[in-house]
């Protein structure tokens, strides 16, 4: 048969020719040894840095908190092309009450309660009046039966009542809002209305009072 019609053949690669290394290998196998170790001291001086001033400086640290956050957020949204969309987590139920309404009950609850977290958030009624904005964003943006998102119940908290929260802070404050709804809590959406102890009393003594002038 003529050569010529014989289909024209690549030579098969030597074993050295499959194992050559690329330029960027070359190149980094070829590089002085100081010259490495000089780039590995200036990393290692950049982290600690950049350590020492997170600690130092609150305003620097959120940037770089914020910096992760969006960095998180796009490869979330990465990771999601392609995906289907996750499927809406029911809202907890809550009861028909004003900021004031949901204020007193969690008092209330917490003056019956004998733990020591319940102590804790007695002394604090900032705290209270704060679950109790949470109450009303959470029960507001749930009325189409969708849990709230951090990121609408930050924007509400922050429209509404003022408050600047973290994420984090956001999220603790739902989890707060929903515990509080769970059966024996005190915005649980069935429980019936409560009445503080002080309340009470006062009530009792009106009584008495009345009785005797009758």
């Amino acid at each position: 048969m003529d050569s010529a019609d014989t289909p024209d053949r690549q030579p098969a690669p030597t074993p050295e020719e499959d194992h050559r290394l690329t330029a960027e290998e070359l190149a980094f196998l070829l590089r002085d040894p100081a010259e490495r170790a000089r780039d590995a001291e200036r990393a290692a001086r950049s982290n600690r840095n950049r350590t020492e001033r997170r600690a130092s400086d609150p305003d620097y640290a959120e940037r770089l908190r914020a910096g992760d956050r969006e960095r998180q957020r796009r490869r979330r949204m990465r990771d999601a092309i392609g995906r289907p969309e996750p499927q809406e987590v029911p809202a907890v139920p809550l009861p028909d009450l004003s900021e004031a309404q949901a204020a007193e009950r969690l008092a209330t609850h917490l003056d019956r309660s004998a733990s020591a977290q319940a102590a804790q958030l007695r002394r604090q009624p900032d705290r209270i009046r704060l679950y109790a904005e949470a109450f009303v964003a959470y029960r507001t943006l749930s009325s189409a039966g969708a849990r709230p998102t951090r990121g609408a119940l930050a924007t509400l908290l922050k429209s509404r009542f003022g408050r600047s929260l973290t994420p984090s802070q956001i999220q603790k404050l739902r989890d707060h809002v929903e515990g509080f709804a769970m059966p024996g809590g005190p915005w649980e959406a069935a429980a019936p209305p409560v009445r503080r102890r002080g309340a009470a009393k006062a009530d009792m003594r009106r009584h008495a009072s009345q009785a005797g002038k009758a």
